[in-house]
């Protein structure tokens, strides 16, 4: 790597870092399943990046062609001993190798991936709390079809609302795709969000419905888009890296539920990951981990991370478990 790609790229991560640290108030869990949905940033015209348009296609908003080079440059393809069945990656896109690591390990392990469906947190307020769209993506390798009948199930099975604004907009889901398509130009996409408003059964009723789709309709890569701790120094979010760790590996989806922002931006997603594993009988490993501090090698001190700092992990579920 020249040195001006090495300044650029350490300026793109240090910007990143400060931006991505104070997300996690975003999708905090629930304390208990009848505890009062937590508050949700509303859209604003000053928290909107640019107009969209949805004259037919949705768009990548947060691309940069410079960077997604980097990102790729950075990954690596994580040794497995099975094929990919479903797997965890950031949306914070200052640690988007792993999500290129993601994507490129499950493109290596198994050829007959036909749809990538893609499961996010919603991070802004609206009065649906699951979205979905029957848009197709446009990327700059070319469109990203949308899957219309996985679509279809989300919105018939578990009234999602047709959102193309929410699904356009909110960077958990968008970041992903260009992603996909370049490292599985062939595979369609269906997303759908996730509010924590949602109610609290969801990650069971949404793992179930995966598995149908799994075993009756599409070979699909099922990709969770998730983020960790957040607002904590290093040595507070390795500790609840850990506590994470544990709980994922060992199954514990109860504790998971009812985890907050100190251990992941989404229990209800990571919880129906760790559901749909055991169903498809994955076994689970932890093939990376880090957090803004790590990734971005710049020396912590909270002038540099005032909100602390964001942890990430790329969980794979395996064949053969």
């Amino acid at each position: 790597m020249t040195l001006h790609k090495l300044l650029r790229y350490a300026a793109a991560v240090f910007t990143a870092a400060a931006v991505c640290a104070g997300c996690g108030n975003e999708v905090p869990a629930p304390a208990a399943e009848t505890a009062a949905a937590p508050a949700l940033p509303a859209i604003t015209a000053e928290s909107e990046p640019e107009p969209v348009s949805h004259t037919g296609y949705l768009d990548c908003l947060y691309y940069d062609d410079s960077e997604f080079w980097l990102y790729d440059q950075r990954s690596r393809i994580y040794d497995t001993d099975g094929a990919v069945l479903c797997g965890v990656a950031p949306h914070h896109l200052a640690a988007g190798h792993f999500i290129a690591g993601m994507y490129r390990t499950a493109a290596e392990s198994r050829d007959d991936i036909e749809t990538v469906v893609l499961v996010a947190p919603m991070h802004y307020d609206t009065a649906n709390t699951l979205c979905t769209s029957y848009k197709s993506r446009r990327t700059a390798f070319g469109i990203a079809e949308t899957d219309t009948e996985i679509t279809d199930m989300f919105v018939s099975r578990l009234g999602a609302a047709e959102d193309d604004y929410m699904t356009e907009f909110d960077h958990s889901a968008s970041s992903h795709i260009p992603f996909i398509k370049y490292y599985l130009p062939d595979a369609k996409t269906a997303c759908l969000l996730v509010s924590p408003k949602e109610k609290a059964d969801i990650p069971e009723r949404l793992s179930e419905l995966l598995y149908e789709i799994s075993q009756k309709k599409k070979k699909c890569l099922f990709a969770f888009s998730i983020d960790f701790s957040h607002y904590l120094d290093p040595f507070d979010a390795n500790a609840h890296d850990k506590e994470t760790y544990d709980a994922v590996l060992s199954g514990d989806t109860g504790r998971i539920e009812h985890f907050t922002n100190s251990n992941v931006d989404t229990p209800y997603c990571l919880s129906t990951f760790v559901r749909l594993s055991e169903k498809l009988g994955g076994n689970i490993v932890s093939a990376d981990n880090g957090n803004t501090y790590t990734v971005g090698c710049i020396p912590y001190s909270r002038s540099q991370f005032p909100d602390g700092v964001t942890s990430y992990f790329v969980f794979l579920s395996l064949s053969g478990g």
